[in-house]
């Protein structure tokens, strides 16, 4: 029977009966401690915390999106089978309803408004600015000339630094946000430019504000919440904002309303203070690198709304997380588009951590005659034209794991001809981190196949033999790829 996993607390209840949940409860400080733990724990379970330093009464969750089994378990599929869950949810999709009395909006703040004094912000790194609030997500409303529904809405997430003000934050977005198509809408039309922040979301609506670089899947005017809608089996739920004309999402832990100014832009930092003659360190990015404070927009809180006894949801920015998040759409998008070019060849695409989500990725196909010969290339332009960011694609045969880097390295040593399988694409990209592409063709020519073939061992029952004790002792010792080569070719489940 199908479950329906649309709020944060479906996700809390979920992660507990399938035993993937960690509670500290032990005094944990915001500043730098809790962010190790959860480091510590990435890719791995959900973790709550509920005795925050400096915050009493408040609860902390993290890694929400940190385990991609876990994720396609919210939305009742497997990771394997993920991207053409999403395709269909695009196809078939649940509209929002309005909710007038919406939990969100069980306690209301609305004067003498101080962002840090009321939520418990994490400080990542030594070297970081300061508090960051990493899973806000914006929601807008697109104005009918961009909308492809009648009423449709944006979710996005965008850097937020709660410290340069009691009731005001720095919003830093990249170019490649719709957010901003409707931010300039706006200013080009002197219209004030209302949004809600949400935070504590459930696993579909992260999806969706993630949601790749430009994608072909998700264009300007796409409804988020209806594909949310379709992901989670149910209606997304919204209301209107309490102190602005906006919406937000009903069953969000926390939601700041207020508005951007976006004719004042402000530095991330106090530039009068500083002294150094670089910019500070923002917080740990994405991509793995610390990354630098710049100029934003500024975004007046007009009110803060919360729940009762509310979870203030936690996302790193370098961790298998964010990865999770940024792939999720990415794949979705490059399995289209790869499907449809060779819907016979094509089996699936996985983007990696390393990768990060958008940066690169690895599809699996299989040559089914000689005169199928080629068809990686065709797939592998196939996957650029998806993402417009993606900067690197290796194409792999049916028989490597695109879920394990090692099968992938090995495949990049064993199976690529450098001169003739690797091919440069300069100038193709934007900016000059993406500028250049790249592929790695790793698929054996047709004719060569029957010397290429890997050896397929016996399944057994070690615990017919050793002691289960030992069984596990044994596989401790293995290295991840080993250790997953090893429980998914070589033994049974054991009992």
């Amino acid at each position: 029977m199908e479950h329906h996993i649309s709020k944060v607390r479906d996700c809390v209840n979920f992660a507990k009966e399938t035993g993937k949940f960690i509670n500290i409860s032990k005094a944990v400080d915001p500043h730098l401690e809790m962010a190790s733990i959860i480091k510590a724990f990435d890719g791995g379970p959900q973790i709550t915390f509920d005795n925050i330093k400096g915050y009493p009464g408040s609860k902390v969750l993290a890694n929400l999106m940190g385990n991609r089994d876990m994720i396609a378990g919210y939305f009742n599929t497997t990771k394997e089978k993920l991207s053409e869950r999403l395709i269909r949810c695009m196809l078939d999709p649940i509209n929002p309803v309005v909710e007038k009395n919406p939990p969100c909006q069980g306690n209301v703040i609305d004067k003498d408004i101080d962002v840090l004094g009321t939520l418990p912000v994490l400080t990542h790194t030594s070297i970081d600015l300061g508090p960051v609030i990493t899973s806000g997500i914006i929601m807008v409303k697109y104005p009918e000339e961009m909308a492809k529904e009648a009423f449709a809405f944006n979710l996005s997430y965008h850097r937020l630094n709660p410290s340069r003000g009691p009731d005001w934050l720095t919003l830093a977005s990249l170019y490649n946000r719709h957010f901003l198509d409707v931010l300039h809408y706006h200013k080009k039309r002197g219209e004030e430019y209302p949004i809600t922040i949400n935070i504590g979301l459930g696993p579909g609506l992260n999806v969706m504000a993630a949601g790749g670089t430009l994608p072909q899947i998700r264009t300007r005017g796409l409804d988020d919440l209806r594909v949310a809608g379709g992901l989670q089996g149910e209606a997304v739920r919204i209301c209107k904002a309490r102190t602005v004309d906006a919406y937000c999402i009903a069953d969000a832990e926390i939601v700041l309303e207020g508005k951007i100014l976006y004719g004042e832009r402000v530095f991330e930092y106090d530039k009068e203070a500083h002294t150094s003659k670089n910019p500070p360190y923002y917080f740990p990015e994405f991509m793995g690198y610390e990354g630098v404070a710049e100029k934003a927009f500024k975004f007046q809180v007009t009110g803060i709304t919360y729940k009762n006894s509310p979870y203030y949801l936690s996302q790193m920015g370098d961790s298998i997380e964010s990865s999770n998040l940024g792939a999720i759409v990415s794949e979705a998008s490059i399995y289209n588009a790869c499907k449809n070019h060779a819907p016979d060849s094509f089996i699936n695409c996985h983007i990696p951590d390393p990768m990060k989500g958008i940066l690169g990725a690895v599809i699996q196909c299989k040559t089914n005659h000689i005169m199928e010969t080629g068809i990686s290339q065709g797939l592998i332009n196939a996957a650029f034209g998806a993402i417009r960011n993606l900067k690197m694609v290796v194409a792999v045969d049916e028989d490597v794991n695109i879920y394990d880097p090692e099968d992938v390295l090995w495949a990049i040593n064993l199976r690529t001809k450098p001169d003739r399988d690797i091919n440069i694409i300069k100038k193709a990209g934007l900016g000059e981190l993406f500028e250049t592409r790249w592929s790695v063709d790793t698929t054996v020519p047709f004719t060569n196949k029957w010397r290429a073939r890997r050896p397929v061992y016996q399944k057994i029952n070690l615990g017919d033999f050793v002691e289960k004790t030992d069984v596990e002792k044994g596989l401790s010792f293995l290295s991840d790829s080993a250790r997953r080569n090893t429980l998914a070719n070589i033994i049974k489940p054991l009992t």
